[in-house]
């Protein structure tokens, strides 16, 4: 048995449903059918520079892999609020977090198109009839604002044009559809910051679906952002959330050289790893503020010591190696505008290796501005991430604003410029309001840890998207034969087997682990089948995007010997959940079927009664009068794990679904 997370999945049927579908008898045939072994020689990485082995090539001299060429990027990778179905959000209970300093913070320029697209998320929501729960945390003042739960539901009442009624934690509350209810302070509850399971399931209570427009926490892992979601049955990115992961996602996108990083600020050795990620991005790198002395020291140019960290040479040393690797050139300021120890009023412009004794740099030099100018001049994107000043002796922004002044100019030729940060994005704000071109990320904490590798737990929490368009002409020989979905479909043995018996459907296999579906493509092209396709993805949460965008019928889906798991019934990561289930019956034709059979009855009953439940009254069972269970395998085509309990004297547990309208 293999360490897939579901374990082979199977298809089994009653007679009528070689009818309905027109499949062969043999298909129906109580008698065994000899496994088809496809044992592919190795799998390719994904990287296409190796392949691994899994036994020595025998019986051929030719290596067989697969490029992935069907597919095409063209979304996020986590389901979205304007991509779900807006008919399923009538009547449904949605938690929508927030974050209040952005719905309090209308003052700067910038961020009021954020503010528009959160404001715009709570507007869409009620006026598909669902209804919305807002949950934030604020800092009770005497900021009428939020010097209370009613003062805040009266300022967002205002700011939505909508009535906004203060509700209690964990209350239901009967209203009519598009009702919108601000919950308490989440600061008043421990849980929150805890991640408390028991809080997460509270403040879930009778909610049904979970909206995350709180981007900007998406580095924390909260109650309100993470626990909660294990609690829903749909977890989404609200408008501005999704705008704002698409812009970060677009920052390290390099498709469109040059592309030039102006890096500022401070702290190296916080900010290693992301520094020399970025390093191995652009085309160019320009660091000023404090960062620009320790460039400076690793290129071994004389800098003062206290203008210096302690413990980074290692660190500078490796991120100077990774560009030198690349031919990517390395600049730094060479003059500074330094104000006096004794009276910081006055200021004096210094070159990089010439700043006298008793003046302390403040800012960025104008003759490094005018080079900064010159090496941006041909680029098509660039990233601005930190302040040129390096808030020594006092704050000096005249340097960032005529920073951002060059980079508004760049991009109106046709630059895209994204700043980070709060000083680079007042800066640009200040300057350009409604640019296309000019990509403004406040949050520069979500930002580093992004750059870093880290997992952003708020990110992690919503329901995977598949991010690609499949180009199905390219997978099958004939997209528009009916299709036949496995869900978990494992080393998929029991998919080559009924494509090489199946000739007038397709078959395409679903399953989470991406090494099981590399060897699956390896023999999809060893069989040269044209009928058979896998991908690795989370049915769960792509069942939906993938099959709906196939151009022939689904006229069946079968989920077979899930492995169950007792012990965590409390998490949503169950193999039959609600999404699933109204993905299916959406999708499937009339007179289509769902398969389910499992070797525990009672994984059999569940995801049984998990369709019966939510499959709104379109699906019936689909066995013989008076039996419970379906006793044979009509197709006479067994996963190894079926042969497995078989051979060890167990019972199979089979049902058939039907879709009637």
């Amino acid at each position: 048995m293999h360490t897939a997370t579901l374990r082979d999945p199977y298809i089994i049927r009653t007679a009528s449903v070689r009818h309905s579908l027109k499949l062969p008898s043999c298909l129906f045939s109580k008698s065994f059918h000899k496994n088809q072994n496809y044992l592919p020689i190795g799998y390719f990485h994904y990287s296409l520079k190796h392949i691994i082995f899994m036994q020595p090539p025998r019986y051929t001299s030719t290596c067989y892999f697969q490029k992935e060429n069907s597919l095409k990027e063209t979304s996020l990778p986590v389901q979205t609020l304007s991509s779900f179905p807006i008919e399923k959000l009538n009547g449904e209970v949605v938690l929508v977090r927030i974050d209040t300093n952005l719905v309090l913070n209308t003052s700067n320029s910038y961020d009021k198109s954020s503010l528009e697209r959160a404001i715009s998320t709570i507007k869409y929501l009620y006026s598909a009839k669902a209804r919305v729960l807002i949950a934030t945390r604020w800092a009770e003042s005497e900021d009428p604002r939020t010097s209370c739960q009613k003062s805040l539901s009266d300022y967002l009442s205002s700011l939505l044009q909508l009535r906004v009624t203060p509700l209690q934690l964990g209350t239901k509350q009967e209203a009519e559809e598009g009702s919108i209810f601000l919950l308490e302070n989440l600061a008043n509850f421990s849980g929150e910051l805890a991640n408390c399971p028991r809080f997460s399931k509270k403040l879930a209570h009778c909610v049904t679906i979970f909206v995350d427009d709180a981007f900007s926490l998406s580095h924390r892992m909260l109650a309100s952002t993470v626990g909660v979601a294990g609690f829903c049955h749909v977890s989404l990115a609200g408008f501005n959330f999704e705008k704002e992961l698409s812009d970060l996602l677009q920052l390290v996108d390099t498709t469109t050289p040059p592309y030039f990083a102006i890096i500022g600020g401070d702290n190296f050795s916080k900010k290693a790893p992301a520094l020399q990620l970025i390093a191995s991005k652009c085309d160019g790198l320009f660091f000023i503020g404090k960062l620009a002395f320790q460039i400076m020291k690793g290129l071994n140019l004389s800098v003062p010591h206290h203008f210096l960290e302690k413990n980074v040479t290692s660190e500078v040393k490796k991120l100077i190696q990774i560009a030198q690797d690349r031919e990517v050139p390395i600049f730094f300021p060479t003059d500074f505008v330094c104000a006096k120890n004794t009276d910081h009023e006055l200021s004096e412009i210094f070159g990089s290796d010439e700043i006298l004794a008793g003046w302390t740099p403040v800012d960025i030099g104008p003759k490094s501005l005018e080079k900064i100018s010159s090496v941006i001049s041909s680029c098509k994107k660039i990233l601005w991430i930190g302040p040129p000043s390096l808030r020594l002796l006092k704050e000096d922004t005249s340097g960032a604003s005529h920073l951002a002044a060059i980079l508004h100019k760049s991009s109106n030729n046709g630059c895209e410029i994204f700043s980070a940060g709060n000083i680079p994005c007042n800066a640009m704000g200040q300057i350009s309001r409604s640019s296309s071109q000019i990509k403004l990320l406040k949050n520069t904490t979500v930002l580093w840890e992004f750059l870093k590798g880290r997992t952003l737990p708020g990110i992690a929490a919503l329901d995977k998207a598949y991010p690609y368009a499949i180009r199905w002409d390219s997978v099958f020989s004939d997209p528009s034969l009916p299709l036949v979905v496995d869900i978990g479909s494992g080393n998929g043995l029991f998919l080559f087997q009924m494509a090489k018996k199946v000739k007038d459907s397709n078959f395409l296999g679903l399953e989470m682990n991406k090494k099981l579906v590399s060897r699956c493509r390896n023999g999809v092209l060893l069989s040269k089948l044209k009928i058979l396709h896998f991908i690795s993805t989370n049915a769960t949460s792509s069942f939906g995007p993938i099959v709906s965008s196939y151009p022939g019928k689904l006229v069946l889906a079968t989920i077979q010997c899930p492995n169950p798991d007792f012990n965590r019934g409390i998490y949503r990561w169950k193999m039959v959940q609600r999404t699933l289930v109204e993905a299916i019956i959406d999708l499937l034709a009339i007179k289509g079927k769902v398969f389910l059979q499992s070797d525990v009855e009672a994984v059999t009953i569940e995801m049984r009664e998990q369709f019966i439940t939510y499959g709104k009254g379109k699906v019936v069972i689909d066995v013989e009068d008076g039996e419970e269970w379906i006793e044979e395998n009509p197709f006479g085509v067994r996963t190894d794990w079926e042969l497995h309990t078989i051979a060890r004297g167990n019972p199979m547990y089979r049902t058939m679904l039907r879709k009637i309208g």
